[in-house]
């Protein structure tokens, strides 16, 4: 039986490291899995070897701040790989991190599939070269990538998006809203604050106030929390709070996909969560703050003009974006209060064409690459 190691441990990661797994038994290849991952892929089978919980930091001085953790992963990945000796590594996102287990398992003589590479589109577009010294193959999400890869000589395919079939088989806003126990003709506002801990610890007083501040304006409102995991619940519990004040919000463990579906209107944090909202075709305002360092660097460094893949992918602004400082809750409320008048309907027409946007390569072309890479 071939061995493979997968590194995926975010909500998003996950989604796709399950495509993975799922394609390579489509193509009967028997693979004994193991790696760094989330709940979600141990529960599928692979064998967890280290906590990856420190891979969720964002930013340049979250980063350092957490540098020894994140050295003594990066040394539990190396040693495992050299015990293992797997005949396929596969890397998902997290470049900063990945592309250096990539050069050390190019060391080890071992083929690295790396999936969801660096934003080279967006910053750094350098990083091409190093990519292409440590990595055998490119899975990329997004049509405008491959020819980046291609020009370099970089093998590369173009994944279908996982969301565009989880997205389909959503349950009608009435069904979401039996599910979670929601009033049926309740005016609904979605809260997607993110998955990683540095997130929540920086949104959520805003998202409270935010919500406060629309509370004046629509008092029949009922905001609701999608979180990824149950040990975020204490830390949003106190964060909300200190925005929020006694104002309540429902929240929901595990079960975002129904969270939006039941939604009139959404306040979500910038990430793969903003994609999933604009392909349920659910009006929103994207938020998203950093270290007041991390942000100014990050502004020198990226050179595309929005940062929600919806409104990069369909080049116009279709989410209204607030980020950093110009995330204040009573201009962000007074938005949100337009699209829930509204019912959005601009917004909805605009996002139309973006599934045909993500329609990449089927399970067999994977299951071709992994086949190939596995021989």
């Amino acid at each position: 039986m071939a061995k493979a190691f997968l590194l995926a441990v975010e909500r998003s990661g996950e989604n796709l490291g399950l495509e993975i797994i799922g394609a390579a038994q489509e193509a009967g290849l028997p693979i004994q899995w193991s790696g760094v991952v989330g709940s979600r892929l141990a529960a599928a089978g692979v064998q967890n070897v280290a906590d990856g919980e420190v891979l969720a930091v964002i930013g340049l001085v979250e980063v350092l701040r957490h540098y020894l953790a994140l050295r003594r992963l990066h040394q539990q990945v190396l040693d495992h790989l050299r015990r293992q000796r797997p005949q396929l590594v596969v890397l998902i996102d997290h470049p900063a991190f990945n592309l250096r287990i990539a050069q050390a398992a190019k060391a080890m003589g071992l083929r690295v599939l790396y999936v969801v590479g660096p934003q080279i589109w967006a910053w750094r577009a350098q990083r091409i070269h190093q990519i292409k010294a440590v990595v055998d193959q490119m899975l990329v999400l997004f049509p405008f990538e491959v020819p980046l890869y291609e020009s370099a000589g970089i093998p590369v395919a173009l994944l279908a998006h996982p969301l565009l079939a989880q997205t389909a088989q959503a349950p009608t806003r009435e069904d979401a809203r039996a599910r979670l126990d929601l009033p049926a003709e309740s005016r609904v506002l979605a809260l997607l604050p993110g998955s990683r801990r540095g997130e929540l610890e920086r949104l959520a007083p805003r998202f409270g106030q935010t919500v406060v501040e629309l509370r004046r304006r629509m008092p029949e409102l009922l905001p609701v929390v999608a979180l990824a995991r149950e040990e975020l619940l204490p830390l949003w519990e106190r964060r909300w709070r200190e925005g929020a004040g006694d104002i309540p919000v429902q929240v929901r463990v595990g079960r975002t996909q129904e969270v939006l579906a039941a939604a009139d209107t959404v306040l979500v944090a910038s990430g793969t969560a903003t994609l999933e909202t604009a392909l349920m075709a659910r009006p929103a305002v994207v938020v998203y703050a950093l270290n007041p360092l991390s942000y100014r660097l990050a502004r020198r460094l990226v050179k595309t003009p929005f940062i929600a893949m919806p409104n990069i992918l369909l080049q116009k602004a279709v989410y209204p974006e607030f980020i950093q400082q110009d995330f204040r809750p009573a201009v962000v409320a007074e938005t949100l209060a337009g699209l829930l008048r509204s019912g959005g309907v601009e917004q909805r027409q605009a996002l139309a064409p973006l599934r045909a946007l993500l329609r990449g390569d089927g399970r067999a072309v994977l299951g071709g690459i992994l086949t190939r890479m596995l021989a």
